[in-house]
């Protein structure tokens, strides 16, 4: 098992270079409708993300190598984390740098998508030598969804449309980060059950170590899933073989040198995660305000249910199957513990389980159908599993041709960010309101007062601030000190704060005004 032919990954390099053109024409779509109002962000979902990421880009670009959020004006130490934004960063420099970031982000996020691809298929390949399984079992990670589309007739967004960790299709369509980071957790997962023919275990534990901390570049909370799902595995096949009074056999001794030889590349990363984000209080508070909860369970038996059955029918045929069969069946055991742990990230935590479905019910395809009906129940299954990305996809086409906030921005505040990347200080911060400040840094060198939800520390209370400021009903003494308090340079402000009753800004000079958009200095 695990062995893949050439010809095999010249269809899989196909299949996703269609997928990359598929997905990439939502995009193209949205440049096209960009004009003389509206300018395109680049992103169709997730844009105040999406700004984060131009902007750790942007931090790159500007000769950055550590990470500091910048959606806050906190005294920051830098860490590592989004390093590959950053690197990816440095290949930008010059005129039109907005532009050139977001066509970097666009080009990773194809070649992870084809990364994740591979990675799932060569998965794929360590349980299932028949070709026509591995290729269906492909499809399904790259579109697969449940029947939580239903929800969207009640006015919720299901779990296809909001968790880019629980099925696949969102990371493929804009979140590289994720879609290079679950390639990588497949991969080392991979090489846990199926390591190369004549390989040592301790060479297989390097590979896999490697792969799991390369993807804790991309995201850390890859090491915490890699390691769970490993020794939920280790520890299930141990209780088979005490079950059936076996002699631990010398595969399951390798599994584990492997196992370990890994944990001395991860366990050193976590201890690094651990200690920024519980000693640097700037990370602290900003982890602290990052949740994202996971939903009740029903939820994810809704959005799991066309896969949910088959692959619990598949678990119960592992018992009479070899021990690499034992990993999906730990993985689905585990999944419960880890998206209801007591943390604040609960959601990020079900990364890559949709993969532990897909084998699970194919293994009851292969073991339980004949050959005869295996072609429309494959139909049947694809025709089950499409909707919720299908959807999905047209609401992004739909966004596309119909220029609005906020995947667009006005031509005039765009030209209004230029002038403050052009003339303000760097690292200025930049007093503005919520959606401006979450453009600002996408597009300029400096710092946003407030814009981003988790990123800008103890955002409720700036947010007071602003309104303070903005208000021209307040007194002047009101509004000096609330701009004192901020300890703001600038003062960005276009149609929506100038519509606030009020002109102007005690203690500031207007320096820029074109097309209702004004940026005030803030004098000493």
């Amino acid at each position: 098992m695990g062995r893949v032919t050439r010809s095999e990954w010249r269809w899989v390099l196909i299949f996703a270079a269609a997928a990359s053109v598929l997905l990439a024409l939502p995009y193209l779509a949205a440049f096209s409708a960009q004009g003389g109002e509206w300018r395109f962000s680049g992103f169709l979902f997730g844009v105040e993300d999406g700004n984060s990421y131009i902007a750790d880009m942007r931090q790159g670009a500007d000769g950055a190598w550590l990470f500091r959020i910048p959606y806050t004006t906190e005294p920051q130490n830098g860490a590592l984390l989004y390093l590959p934004f950053l690197l990816l960063g440095k290949l930008a420099g010059g005129a039109a740098m907005h532009e050139q970031l977001v066509a970097l982000f666009h080009l990773a996020r194809i070649a992870a998508g084809i990364a994740m691809l591979m990675a799932s298929y060569r998965f794929l390949a360590a349980f299932f030598e028949s070709v026509p399984l591995r290729r269906w079992g492909l499809v399904a990670a790259a579109f697969g969804g449940g029947f939580g589309w239903i929800l969207l007739a009640k006015g919720a967004y299901p779990l296809e449309f909001t968790s880019p960790e629980a099925f696949g299709f969102l990371s493929l369509l804009g979140l590289p980060h994720l879609a290079a980071a679950r390639a990588l957790l497949l991969l080392s997962l991979a090489w846990m059950i199926s390591p190369d023919a004549g390989e040592k275990p301790g060479r297989s534990g390097v590979k896999i170590g490697l792969a799991l901390a390369l993807g804790w570049l991309f995201q850390p909370l890859m090491l915490v899933v890699g390691g769970a799902v490993i020794a939920a595995f280790l520890g299930l096949w141990f209780v088979r073989t005490r079950v059936r009074r076996e002699p631990a056999p010398v595969s399951l001794r390798a599994s584990l040198v492997r196992a370990l030889v890994a944990a001395a590349f991860t366990v050193p990363l976590l201890l690094y995660s651990a200690a920024s984000f519980s000693l640097d209080p700037v990370l602290r508070q900003w982890a602290a305000q990052n949740t994202l909860p996971a939903p009740p369970v029903w939820d994810y038996i809704i959005s799991y249910s066309v896969l949910l059955l088959p692959a619990l029918a598949g678990a119960w045929l592992t018992r009479r199957e070899n021990e690499r069969w034992l990993l999906p069946v730990a993985w689905m055991i585990i999944i419960p513990v880890l998206v209801y742990l007591p943390v604040s990230i609960q959601r990020r935590l079900s990364e890559g389980f949709w993969m532990a479905l897909i084998v699970l019910a194919l293994l009851l395809v292969e073991r339980k159908t004949e050959d005869r009906i295996r072609r429309p129940a494959f139909i049947l299954a694809t025709g089950l599993l499409l909707p919720a990305a299908a959807l999905f996809w047209g609401w992004a086409c739909t966004t596309a041709v119909k220029p609005a906030a906020p995947a667009f921005l006005p031509q005039a505040g765009v030209r209004a960010l230029l002038w403050l990347d052009a003339n303000a200080e760097p690292g200025a911060v930049v007093l503005s309101g919520y959606d401006t400040g979450n453009a600002l840094p996408a597009w300029t060198g400096l710092t946003a007062f407030i814009g981003h939800g988790p990123e800008t520390l103890s955002n409720p209370e700036k947010l007071v601030l602003v309104d303070t400021i903005m208000d021209g009903k307040r007194s002047d003494d009101d509004r000096l000190g609330a701009l004192a308090q901020s300890g703001a340079e600038y003062i960005l402000a276009g149609p929506g704060e100038q519509a606030r009753p009020g002109a102007g800004f005690p203690g500031c000079e207007l320096v820029y005004r074109e097309d209702g958009w004004e940026v005030w200095k803030v004098m000493e």
